[in-house]
């Protein structure tokens, strides 16, 4: 049984309540086969640099096999998609899955083939998220 990581977004909790975020993780992870092991999320003061997930993917690496992220948008947090950091994921051998989108990238020639979806997403972000959005939650920071 394959087990994940689960990275909830923070940043949607005033429209997806945590409680709701951990269940859609928890259903894509049984529809993966597998099961969550381990949870966490960013703060404010992380969200652009993913710095939370990443040390935590450090200390476990050897005990998941993917993240699941609560969605794509999670990787929008800084303006464009942060490609870097999904291609960063996979070269550990890990898997990257979002719960929301019901979408999964296990490699290099999937994260071709959802292309299209990251920018459209990425296109519909910025047109419903402008950056005057996000000004009161970076002034805090």
């Amino acid at each position: 049984m394959k087990t994940y990581y689960s990275c909830i977004d923070i940043a949607f909790v005033r429209y997806v309540p945590q409680f709701m975020q951990h269940l859609a993780s928890n259903s894509k992870a049984e529809k993966l086969g597998g099961k969550i092991t381990f949870y966490t999320s960013e703060d404010f003061l992380t969200l652009q640099t993913h710095s939370a997930i990443k040390s935590k993917i450090k200390e476990s690496s050897d005990k998941v096999d993917g993240i699941i992220f609560f969605t794509l948008r999670q990787f929008f947090n800084h303006g464009e998609f942060n490609m870097k950091f999904v291609k960063e994921i996979l070269a550990q051998g890990k898997e990257v899955h979002f719960a929301r989108e019901n979408l999964s990238i296990t490699s290099l020639a999937d994260l071709d083939r959802v292309f299209p979806i990251i920018f459209a997403t990425q296109h519909g972000t910025q047109r419903d998220e402008t950056k005057e959005y996000w000004k009161p939650i970076f002034e805090l920071i």
